[in-house]
């Protein structure tokens, strides 16, 4: 199949980011490093990016394939997804999003290195991967066989309708053929998170631990139910434990949309900021609704 045409399209929404950060040579004097990356625009001036890209930057400054160049302001920041937001004075047409995403499902990683198309070709290996991010927490991925070269930080990872289905986010260094991309389910509840919070992410807090459920799951501990996630741990004095989640709990919906993994737990979590969230919980046999208001982390 040729992508050629859908390439072109989607490139034309792609930037590149540079950014010069003050750092400590091995003498520990300080030095200035210049940093490459990628990103894409979500409209009205307006670019994603990962946030290793502009992370310490003093200055940055995005260039579109044509050649038009802004100085980039940080608009809000989420370490936790590696995610940035960045707004520019390009008037860059945005591109689209997608959520459903399989495996098996063709996908393609652009970057833009100074304009120069860089363009990878896989499947979708996983969307259920965890790693841990930098600051320790966890950091749920979409796994892909693509190639990831260095300038596609922060670049789409699209389907073959041109359509973002993640943010190409890190590579394994040592594994040949491995990337890494966060869920468009992240950065779309990102960005709503920004939204609601007046251009600052908040991240919510609720203190709880839990796993996906499934078959083999649910039948080892005799569960009443296959799907959603299992609380495994509740931290003392937060506000899940204040508002009567407990351990053994099946969480089934939040805000009324289905949770069938962790991913759509913290989605739909962090797409309300701060506000009270009302759960759909299974207790033993017992359906009961809890609602709690999250506090912020950090």
């Amino acid at each position: 199949m040729d992508y050629s045409s859908i390439v072109e399209e989607v490139s034309k929404s792609v930037v590149t980011i540079l950014t010069k950060q003050l750092t400590l040579d091995e003498f520990l004097m300080p030095s200035i490093a210049e940093g490459l990356g990628s990103g894409f625009s979500v409209g009205n001036g307006f670019v994603i990016t990962s946030y290793h890209v502009i992370q310490n930057s003093r200055n940055i400054a995005v260039v579109s394939k044509d050649g038009f160049s802004s100085e980039a302001d940080v608009i809000a920041v989420n370490p936790f997804n590696d995610l940035a937001l960045l707004y520019t004075n390009l008037n860059l047409k945005a591109l689209k999003f997608s959520e459903k995403v399989k495996v098996g499902e063709g996908v393609l990683a652009i970057g833009s290195p100074l304009g120069l198309d860089s363009v990878t070709l896989g499947i979708i290996s996983s969307v259920d991967r965890t790693i841990q991010s930098p600051l320790g927490n966890p950091l749920y991925v979409l796994q892909t066989d693509a190639a990831v070269n260095p300038g596609n930080s922060g670049g789409p990872l699209i389907n073959t309708k041109g359509e973002v289905v993640g943010v190409v986010t890190a590579m394994i260094p040592y594994a040949q053929g491995i990337g890494f991309a966060i869920p468009s389910k992240l950065v779309l509840s990102f960005l709503k998170n920004v939204e609601r919070n007046n251009g600052k992410y908040v991240r919510p807090y609720l203190g709880i631990r839990v796993i996906k459920l499934n078959k083999a799951i649910s039948t080892y501990f005799n569960l009443s139910s296959d799907s959603g996630v299992l609380v495994v741990a509740v931290d003392e004095d937060s506000p899940a434990y204040e508002a009567g989640i407990r351990r053994g709990d099946i969480i089934t919906e939040v805000n009324g949309k289905k949770i069938e993994s962790q991913l759509d737990l913290v989605a739909s979590i962090d797409e309300t900021g701060l506000e009270e969230i009302e759960m759909k919980i299974l207790r033993g046999k017992d359906k009961i609704s809890i609602k709690v208001a999250p506090v912020p982390l950090g």
